[in-house]
């Protein structure tokens, strides 16, 4: 499953969080991956890791995921992971 969300390029790091912590809401387990518009991730390593070239010197994780850049529009950051719809509960 793959859920997108337009975070902006200034958002701060409640945001990031609350888009995380809203992909698990929604299905029920943690995503695996999120890949990131460029903006989104250099932002990220700002607020979360404290430095710009974070990004570049080595892998960037947020709550055990790895963080990509990926080619996405400016500010989204897309959430991926594997569900499971009996976990989802009924719909």
């Amino acid at each position: 499953m793959r859920r997108e969300v337009r975070l902006g390029a200034e958002f701060a790091a409640e945001a990031f969080e609350r888009a995380f912590d809203r992909f698990t809401q929604i299905y029920n387990v943690a995503p695996v991956i999120a890949r990131c518009s460029p903006d989104v991730l250099e932002r990220y390593c700002r607020l979360f890791e404290r430095g710009d070239d974070v990004a570049r010197q080595r892998e960037v994780r947020y709550r055990g995921i790895p963080l990509f850049a990926a080619v996405l529009p400016s500010g989204t950051i897309a959430f991926e992971g594997d569900i499971d719809e009996d976990r989802m509960g009924d719909w």
